[in-house]
């Protein structure tokens, strides 16, 4: 609203122009309208000026050609102006305020002047008519010149020189009054670039001031780029401003002081984690050591028992065979004498029921060596997963039974031999 009532204040300043466009089309077509009553005047007879018939019609074909054409005028296109410049002025200010752009703290129309006021004066008149009228005016006159002499040519028919010398003076007269109309012609052409000019220059000067009062509303090239530099430095300005103050604030010093201890406080998260890692990774290696030292331990306590199970299968090889042996020494014995039959078969009854005791003692021992080799695996297994103390203590039973276990072979050997030794002697 404030830019509309400048608009309004600066269209103010300028003088309103109280010409009647009846009063311009007047001064127009005036002159032209007299010299063609001169004429008119000449053929009545009313003046001593000698104009045919022919050449009054040409005259009046061009003055109603002027008539038609002074509608066309650029100062009777200047009035029309004139007469619409309350209209022209709220169009104006509509045109402004449709389109302005603010650039910085300013606010002016984008959109150039000229292209309003040639879309507002393209209707004033035709731009067509206006730009032949000045050609039109010479070549009709000339164009009359030519039909009047055609019309007012003799027949030149006579027999005598009278006769001749009367239709040589009819030709000049008509030669005479045919140049009228080229003069005519070329007088309202003239006439008409006169008021041409005058119009536009008059048209130009009102344009030129309505531009002149409105030019602060209007932005140009150069002053849009020069005002966005300057508000680009502005800006640039501020920011660096910005920048300075918060660079220099005791916000800026307590910050960098909280970044360095959160800094130093993530070099020994750091630290701690490298320590943490060190530790997990020793243990890891640690961990698996021992279990590479469990495995070889059960692989050589499993060969240990594949070891017992071998010579627990040759004892009872070598037992069988010595039973059969026995059997064998036995018949010999029965058949060299029958008085020891009872004896004998009491002896032998009680070497099978001690052989059988003792198949059945190797039978059990078998039996509980398997039993103590899966829970020693039971052990085994429960005792890893629980730490590594215990798996060390499971070790240590299991090497301690493993050392019973031997013992109670070469028990078992030393009771054999003893068998033998027995036998061998009776």
């Amino acid at each position: 609203m404030e830019s509309k009532n400048e608009i309004t204040d600066e269209f103010s300043l300028l003088k309103e122009s109280k010409r009647s466009l009846f009063g311009v089309y007047i001064k127009i077509v005036f002159i032209p309208v007299l010299v063609f009553l001169i004429f008119l005047s000449g053929y009545l007879n009313y003046i001593s000026l000698k104009v045919e018939s022919h050449s009054i019609i040409m005259l009046g074909f061009l003055l109603f050609i002027a008539l038609i054409f002074a509608r066309h005028n650029a100062e009777y296109g200047c009035c029309l102006f004139e007469s619409r410049s309350d209209i022209f002025k709220d169009e104006l200010k509509k045109y402004i305020m449709s389109h302005l752009m603010v650039v910085g703290n300013r606010k002016k129309s984008n959109a150039p002047f000229e292209s309003f006021s040639d879309s507002f004066t393209n209707n004033l008149r035709n731009e067509n008519y206006a730009s032949v009228a000045a050609g039109v005016f010479p070549m009709l006159g000339i164009l009359g010149t030519f039909i009047s002499i055609a019309i007012s040519m003799p027949h030149f028919s006579s027999t005598n020189i009278n006769s001749l010398e009367a239709e040589i003076a009819q030709l000049l007269g008509g030669v005479g009054t045919a140049f009228y109309v080229s003069i005519y012609g070329i007088f309202l052409a003239l006439w008409w670039i006169y008021f041409e000019k005058k119009g536009l220059s008059r048209f130009e000067s009102i344009i030129y001031r309505y531009k002149n009062v409105t030019k602060n509303f209007f932005w140009e090239k150069d002053e849009i780029s020069q005002s966005l530099m300057s508000e680009i430095l502005n800006q640039n300005e501020k920011v660096a401003n910005s920048f300075e103050t918060v660079f220099n604030t005791e916000f800026t010093k307590n910050l960098r002081t909280a970044m360095k201890e959160n800094f130093h406080t993530f070099e020994e998260m750091l630290e701690l984690q490298k320590n943490s890692l060190k530790i997990t990774s020793s243990n890891l290696n640690e961990t698996i050591s021992l279990f590479t030292n469990i495995g070889e331990i059960s692989k050589n306590i499993n060969k240990d028992f594949e070891k017992m199970l071998n010579s627990f299968s040759k004892l009872v090889d070598d037992t069988n065979e010595i039973y059969v042996n026995l059997s064998v020494q036995f018949e010999k014995l029965l058949s060299f004498n029958d008085k020891r039959d009872i004896n004998l078969q009491d002896l032998a009854d009680k070497l099978i029921y001690s052989l059988e005791e003792f198949k059945t003692s190797l039978e059990n021992f078998n039996k509980k060596i398997l039993n103590e080799q899966n829970e020693t695996q039971n052990i085994f297994k429960q005792s890893v997963i629980k730490s590594v103390d215990e798996i060390k203590k499971v070790v240590g039973s299991l090497k301690k039974e493993k050392n019973t276990n031997t013992n109670i072979i070469e028990e078992l050997k030393i009771s054999l031999d003893n068998v033998e030794k027995k036998d061998s002697k009776k």
